[in-house]
C-alpha cells in the first residue's frame, strides 16, 4: 500500500488547523503524506514512529515537526491495549499569509528550517518545552492570537540549540521523494517498512515495484544513493540500536527483532555501521 494523499481538514474562516484528537484503541496508523506542514505532540501514548525511512520509539510528550509531503506515521505496539491514545496537530501550507511571505529577507531563517524539515525533526530539550506549551496554547486562542503564536514558535525553532533538533530521516530518503514523484517508490518504501523485521528479498520488493531484480536495483539506488542492501542493513541496524537502549532487551533479542537472521552476521554489521559492538553500544547508553 502506498502512502495515502491526505487532505487535512482546515476550518471555515482559519488559515491553518490545530486539532486533538483522541482514539479508544490506538492510532490508526495510517502511512501518508499532505501538502502541509505538521507539528505533533504526543499527549497519551507510545509505540513506533515512521518518518521517512526513519524508524523509533515514541512515547507522551514526544514532539516532531513534519515537513510538507514527507510520509509519516505513529503506530502502537500490537501486544499492547491502550484505553486512551492522545494527540494535538498543527497543520499549516507555506502559502497561509500569502505566497510570498516566508520569501521575504526577515523570514530567512524560517524559511530554511522549513526546508530543513523535508527530513522530520525531532525537538527536544528546553525548546521542546516551550513549543509544546505555545502549541497547548493555540488550541485556546483565536484571530490573531493565534498567528502571531504560530509566527513566535516558526522563529524560535529557526533560532534553536541544534541539538535540541534531530533530523529523522535520511537526506537520500527526503531527496528521492522529491526527485522521483513515484507512487513506485512510494510503495516500495511502504513494503519495506512494514516487512524490515520479516525475511525480504531482492526479488520480493522489486515485484512490489514490478520490475525486474536487475532494472530494480539500479533504479532503487539511482533514487537513494544506495544499494536497497545497504538501505534494508542500516534500516534494520536503526531500529536495533533504539530496541538495546531498552534495559530488558538483550543484544540476541535485538538481533533477531530487528530482522537479521544471523548473531555474527548482525554483530559485524552492526560495528561497521556505528563502529561499536552492540554490547558496548548498549553499556555505552546503560552508562548515560
Amino acid at each position: 500500500m502506498q502512502p495515502l494523499l491526505i487532505k487535512v481538514n482546515v476550518p471555515q474562516k482559519a488559515s491553518f488547523s490545530v486539532n486533538r484528537s483522541v482514539f479508544s484503541n490506538g492510532f490508526p496508523g495510517i502511512w501518508h503524506f499532505h501538502d502541509e506542514y505538521e507539528l505533533t505532540l504526543i499527549l497519551e501514548s507510545s509505540g513506533r514512529r515512521m518518518v521517512g525511512d526513519h524508524i523509533d520509539r515514541f512515547t507522551s510528550g514526544d514532539l516532531i515537526f513534519i515537513g510538507k509531503n514527507l510520509p509519516h506515521t505513529w503506530r502502537n505496539d500490537e501486544l499492547h491495549t491502550y484505553d486512551k491514545s492522545e494527540v494535538l496537530v498543527l497543520h499549516f501550507l507555506d502559502d497561509f499569509l500569502g505566497n510570498t511571505f516566508f520569501g521575504i529577507p526577515e523570514m530567512a531563517k524560517v524559511s530554511a528550517f522549513l526546508e530543513r524539515s523535508h527530513r522530520g525533526i525531532k525537538i527536544i530539550g528546553e525548546t521542546r518545552d516551550y513549543i509544546a506549551d505555545q502549541l497547548i496554547k493555540m488550541e485556546q486562542a483565536a484571530g490573531a492570537d493565534n498567528i502571531i503564536l504560530l509566527l513566535s514558535m516558526l522563529n524560535t525553532l529557526s533560532n534553536s540549540d541544534s541539538n535540541d533538533l534531530v533530523e529523522l530521516s535520511s537526506e537520500g530518503f527526503a531527496n528521492s521523494i522529491d526527485e522521483s514523484g513515484s507512487n513506485r517508490l512510494n510503495k516500495v518504501y511502504e513494503y519495506i517498512m512494514n516487512n524490515f523485521q520479516e525475511g525480504i528479498s531482492l526479488v520480493k520488493v522489486a515485484a512490489v515495484a514490478n520490475m525486474s531484480p536487475t532494472a530494480f536495483s539500479r533504479y532503487f539506488k539511482s533514487r537513494t544513493r544506495k544499494s536497497f542492501s545497504q538501505f534494508t542493513i542500516e534500516l534494520r541496524i536503526g531500529y536495533a540500536c533504539k530496541l538495546l537502549m531498552r534495559e530488558d532487551m538483550s543484544v540476541t533479542q535485538a538481533c533477531y527483532e530487528s530482522g537479521f537472521q544471523n548473531l555474527s552476521n548482525f554483530n559485524q554489521q552492526f560495528k561497521e555501521i556505528t563502529r561499536l559492538t552492540p554490547k558496548k553500544y548498549q553499556l555505552m547508553h546503560a552508562a548515560k
